[in-house]
């Protein structure tokens, strides 16, 4: 269920389910200026699922003659300046290059440190078949293309960080739930030490082992991304 909420109440509703732990919304070392441990925790929260696709956060680019990303011949290196959501893509999932105005060739992703090994020769051209997308990102491109390739992408988008007290994104609000409890999940391992809340969390978000009927929030907004983009309903195993 998608909820409609803010920065603010997101924090004030962590701190009430921690025992009415007010003192979580202010940091530790006081006139710090620091960030409190409540928003931290929802910091990492979204920087941990952000990578993961949901209905929410997709991005989607079909290779095709009219991209309005397009390989250049001998250029290497891609970044904002030449596409702009590749400042807010937080994970490339699949990247694909058209060949020919016809053929579409899927590239491999490559650790930056493989491309660093393997791209020994800056004067080779040829079809691209590996990249690697860094936290800067940066889109490496190997081999160096030797002429225009329009792109195609499927990805994660990264939005905005919560700032204000009245932000508000799909992290506050489609996946209200999933931060919450992932919050709640890092402050009770790092910084109250609560191992019974820790536990709780764990199965508020991947659900109950030993009750396959208690759905986590993460079964719920997978299975919900599912409805909503697949024409097919498909069943696959999950593991605990």
């Amino acid at each position: 269920m998608t909820i409609s909420s803010s920065y603010a109440l997101l924090q004030k509703q962590i701190a009430d389910e921690c025992a009415d732990n007010q003192g979580l919304l202010q940091p530790l070392s006081a006139g710090s200026g620091l960030a409190s441990p409540i928003q931290n925790a929802i910091q990492s929260a979204i920087a941990k699922w952000e990578r993961e696709p949901f209905y929410f956060n997709g991005y989607r680019l079909e290779p095709t003659n009219a991209s309005p990303f397009q390989l250049v011949a001998g250029q290497e290196f891609y970044t904002a300046a030449d596409f702009a959501p590749l400042g807010t893509l937080a994970r490339i999932i699949n990247l694909r290059f058209l060949q020919g105005g016809q053929n579409r060739y899927a590239a491999t992703e490559r650790d930056v440190n493989y491309l660093n090994d393997i791209a020994v020769n800056a004067s080779w051209r040829g079809l691209p078949t590996d990249y690697s997308y860094d936290q800067a990102q940066i889109l490496r491109i190997y081999p160096i293309p030797d002429v225009v390739y329009p792109v195609g992408l499927v990805g994660t988008q990264r939005f905005a960080a919560l700032a204000q007290p009245a932000d508000s994104n799909v992290w506050t609000n489609d996946a209200f739930d999933l931060i919450k409890s992932e919050s709640k999940l890092i402050l009770a391992r790092e910084v109250i030490y609560d191992q019974e809340m820790e536990a709780a969390m764990v199965k508020a978000i991947y659900g109950d082992p030993g009750n396959p009927k208690e759905r986590g929030y993460l079964k719920v907004l997978k299975d919900e991304t599912t409805r909503r983009t697949s024409t097919r309903a498909k069943i696959r195993p999950t593991m605990f």
